[in-house]
């Protein structure tokens, strides 16, 4: 008797060895996860955990940090130098800390403390009110009194060789010299404001406003040409005042800015809204070197810089990159190409800008501006922005904070319901990972490594050198739908997942199946010191349409390869 020959079931095998990171699209690759927590790139291909981070420091009110000559940061209303406290005393609100030079400049309060010298530190602006006598005398630009003059309409009958006329016959007064033939004008007549303490803290090539003058042509923006501590010295020129008691105010302000970039050895600023009951639509410089004057206008190529901008709506963010300045709208940005010789050009770009209420999320790496707008994250290279988070699905955030470091943009992504996921793009592969929920209010990098600066005051090392490590990792990767996407009916046989665990670190493998609502174990690794070539898990999931896969781990892990076993079904069912 002979029974019949049974045919073996074909089989077919597909393996994946590089694994594409976060993608909540449909249809997405085998080898990519449609969820995740605590994965990062550093492993590709393999799929790899997050390194432990580890806690440096703890801040009781963190209002924000940058790296200039060591970690400067903000807590509270005091701004600390790697630890010490300095004795500068700010307000208690997030800032936007700004380097230039030797100098740190901490907005929106205007101060600036010497990074070099940390006992020179002060307020941007100065304002000073006399008290007492004001005095008023006209002077040559060095500060020589001009000596005795006659005012008048009309020239002195008889007049000497060398003697001085004040001409009132015009509306703009002017000196006038006799030559022994005819009176010449004399440039360069200037007006010395004296009074006890007036002119404490001003010094030459300071644009400052003059009030309270009881001649008219002395109020008004000036550049001073001398000052000391009682007296500062106006190129302006008055009828007939010599003094007088009511208070004069010179003052050197710097305009109200929504954000404030440094470039080219100028900060730079931006500004929309309702200034002193005037609607402002403008750009602003400081001059060159000299973060304290934005109203120094003298002709010169370092002069302060203001342009008004026709563009519709505000501000919703800035950045300092490829040798200029950019200053984003949500629908389009003003770029700023700056000019040795102070003629700055300005140009108005058409395009997908930074979203309302996002501007933190502006960061560079590798030379590139990341940021979030209303459809996504945008990258800016100098040509047009284009969105790099096609793989994040529909989900649509509303801010956040962004952080750049070589090769990485960092986003701590907001969502409608307050929550928050931190992103992580890799520039180079074009990969996203998700870490965790940690709510992160400023990055700064130090010594090639990415610190976060949470909420919750910690100050985490991502790369768990410095600090308290964490004491385990929990991680996990979901898959898509398997099996969906051939033209036959196929059944998972098995699935051989090749990985290798720090000792003591476990891994679970979940099957959900056709949709179900429920996850069922099929499989567990644990991480021993033998197991020097890593560990292989098998999975042998139940016959199903599809089904889809999660792996949850506690502990470092890298998993370098998934090999799927399948076996061909009928073409009906």
């Amino acid at each position: 008797m002979y029974f019949p020959k049974l045919k073996a079931q074909a089989q077919q095998r597909a393996a994946v060895e590089q694994f594409g990171g976060l993608d909540r699209r449909v249809g997405h690759g085998a080898g990519c996860a449609e969820n995740m927590e605590n994965m990062w790139s550093g492993g590709y291909p393999a799929l790899e955990t997050r390194p432990r981070r580890g806690v440096m420091r703890q801040l009781t009110k963190p209002h924000g940090i940058v790296e200039k000559d060591g970690l400067f940061w903000v807590d509270g209303t005091a701004l600390y130098v790697n630890g010490a406290k300095t004795e500068l005393v700010l307000s208690d609100s997030d800032k936007q800390l700004v380097s230039m030079g030797a100098y740190l400049l901490i907005f929106p309060d205007k101060k600036y403390i010497n990074t070099q010298k940390l006992t020179e530190y002060g307020s941007m602006e100065n304002i000073q009110t006399s008290t007492g006598e004001v005095t008023f005398t006209p002077c040559y630009e060095n500060g020589e009194s001009v000596g005795s003059y006659v005012t008048g309409t009309y020239a002195p009958k008889e007049p000497g060789t060398g003697d001085l006329w004040m001409d009132t016959d015009r509306r703009v007064t002017v000196l006038r010299r006799y030559d022994g033939g005819s009176w010449v004008e004399v440039t360069g007549i200037c007006t010395k404001i004296a009074a006890t303490g007036l002119g404490r803290g001003f010094q030459a090539g300071d644009g400052v406003t003059v009030s309270g003058c009881g001649a008219l042509e002395l109020n008004g923006l000036h550049v001073l040409k001398a000052a000391a501590d009682d007296w500062v010295l106006i190129p302006a020129m008055c009828r007939a005042l010599d003094s007088q008691t009511a208070a004069v105010t010179v003052m050197r302000t710097i305009p109200e800015m929504d954000f404030v970039v440094e470039q080219g050895n100028r900060l730079w600023g931006c500004k929309y809204g309702i200034v002193d009951g005037q609607a402002v639509n403008e750009v602003y410089a400081c001059a060159l070197g000299d973060f304290r004057n934005w109203n120094s206008f003298a002709g010169l190529s370092t002069d302060s810089y203001a342009a008004a901008r026709g563009s519709d709506g505000a501000f919703t963010g800035a950045a300092a990159c490829m040798g200029g300045v950019v200053f984003f709208k949500e629908n389009c940005m003003e770029r700023i190409y700056p000019a040795a010789g102070g003629g700055h050009q300005i140009v108005t770009v058409p395009c997908s800008g930074v979203r309302r209420g996002a501007e933190r999320t502006v960061a560079v790496s590798d030379g590139v501006v990341y940021y979030l707008g209303n459809d996504g994250v945008y990258a800016f290279d100098g040509s047009m922005p284009v969105c790099v988070s096609r793989a994040l699905g529909d989900k649509r955030y509303i801010g956040g904070v962004g952080g750049g470091e070589s090769g990485r943009y960092w986003l701590a992504a907001k969502e409608a319901a307050g929550t928050t996921e931190l992103l992580v793009y890799d520039t180079q592969r074009k990969l996203w990972h998700r870490q965790d929920t940690v709510e992160v209010m400023d990055f700064v990098r130090q010594d090639g490594v990415m610190l976060l600066l949470c909420r919750d005051g910690r100050l985490l090392d991502t790369a768990g050198e410095v600090g308290t490590k964490e004491t385990n990792v929990v991680w996990s990767a979901e898959s898509g739908d398997l099996g969906l996407y051939t033209p036959e009916h196929k059944y998972l046989a098995r699935l051989e997942l090749r990985m290798k665990l720090e000792e003591g670190a476990v891994v679970k493998a979940f099957v959900r199946y056709d949709n179900g609502e429920t996850w069922e174990q099929v499989g567990t690794v644990t991480g021993t010191a033998e197991q020097t070539r890593g560990a292989v898990m098998q999975l042998r999931p139940r016959r199903c349409g599809h089904l889809r896969l999660k792996l949850m781990g506690l502990g470092r892990c890298r998993v370098y390869s998934a090999a799927a076993v399948y076996e061909k079904g009928s073409d009906v069912e």
